[in-house]
Order: C-alpha cells, then structure tokens, then sequence
C-alpha cells in the first residue's frame, strides 16, 4: 500500500494530528497578538516615551499607556513635525524644571507649540483630538472626562450597571405577584 501525501483531486485528507496542529497555531496566535500592544512598533519607542513623558507633565494624572498607543499615531497624522515639537516642548518643561502642568504652561509661546499642548490634554481628557463629529475616537471609556467625576457623574451607556458592564442579572418576570 503506498501513501501519498497529496490526496486525489476532490478529496480533503483530514488527520486528528492535522486539525489539532491548526489548532494550535490558532491559539497561539490569538495569544500573541492579543499582547500586541504592549510591545508593537518598536521602532516608535524613543518617539512613544517622550509623548508620554510630555504628556505626564500636561495631564497630572494616572495615565493609560495603551490609551496614548493609541492615541499618538493619530496626533502624528495631524501634526507634520510632531517630534521636534514634543522635544521642544520637553525642553521647556526642564529648563523650568517642571513636574506638573503650572510649573512650565506660561512658558510655552503662542503658535503651533501652544496649540500642540492644548490638543494633548483635549486628548486625555475627551479620547479624540478635535471637537468635531467627524474626529477619530481613540478612546472613550479610559478618557480622562469619565475619571475626574467617576463618584458623582457615571458614564453614559446602555449598559444598566455602567458603561460595558452587561453583567448584571436581569430581573426575572415570572412568577407574577399575586394580588
């Protein structure tokens, strides 16, 4: 009896060690990339740490660092010279040897390097960087609106136990009350 490794034409040849070895490759790749972020595109890196490092003297909060993953690429579509401007902008904030926001704000002249600053909190604050209908969204629950008044204001969704909480059981409607 000879084996063949390609099957006649019109059949499919499905081993248990075939679909198992697929399976696996499936899962392993659904593992990998589900941790993508944390270390995807190395070569922004340098560019990365100082957007964050700026934006850590702007904004004097906890700040999410996948948020700012996905916020920067869409900063650096808007703005040509986003690197020599954050440079820029890390250069004043050591010069006055910042280490929150007021310390090196009135430093920053007027024009493009004001501007810049003013986006980066819009930024966190709000998870897109215009305020118009038709800004690209890079977050909305992590933006910083929602964190600032989270014991008063909750966030706005349909979910009745907060915003992407579907969890909560639902009330069951039988048995009906006798009355």
């Amino acid at each position: 009896m000879l084996h063949h490794d390609d099957p006649p034409a019109g059949q499919v040849l499905l081993s248990r060690r075939k679909v198992l070895l697929s399976g696996a490759i499936i899962l392993a790749s659904g593992l990998v990339t589900s941790s993508l972020p944390a270390f995807a595109l190395p070569g922004t890196q340098p560019a990365f740490s100082a957007f964050m490092q700026i934006s850590r003297l702007l904004v004097n909060h906890q700040l999410d660092e996948s948020m700012g993953q996905r916020m920067l690429p869409i900063l650096a579509a808007e703005e040509p010279q986003l690197t020599e401007q954050i440079q820029q902008l890390i250069a004043i904030a050591q010069t006055h040897q910042a280490n929150v926001v007021e310390d090196f704000f009135p430093a920053i002249p007027e024009g493009a390097l004001q501007a810049l600053a003013y986006k980066i909190i819009f930024g966190w604050y709000t998870g897109s960087l215009q305020p118009t209908r038709t800004a690209k969204t890079f977050a909305f629950e992590q933006a910083m609106t929602w964190h600032t008044t989270l014991d008063a204001i909750t966030i706005p969704s349909y979910g009745f136990s907060g915003p992407n909480n579907w969890q909560r059981s639902n009330t069951p409607v039988l048995p009906v009350p006798q009355f």
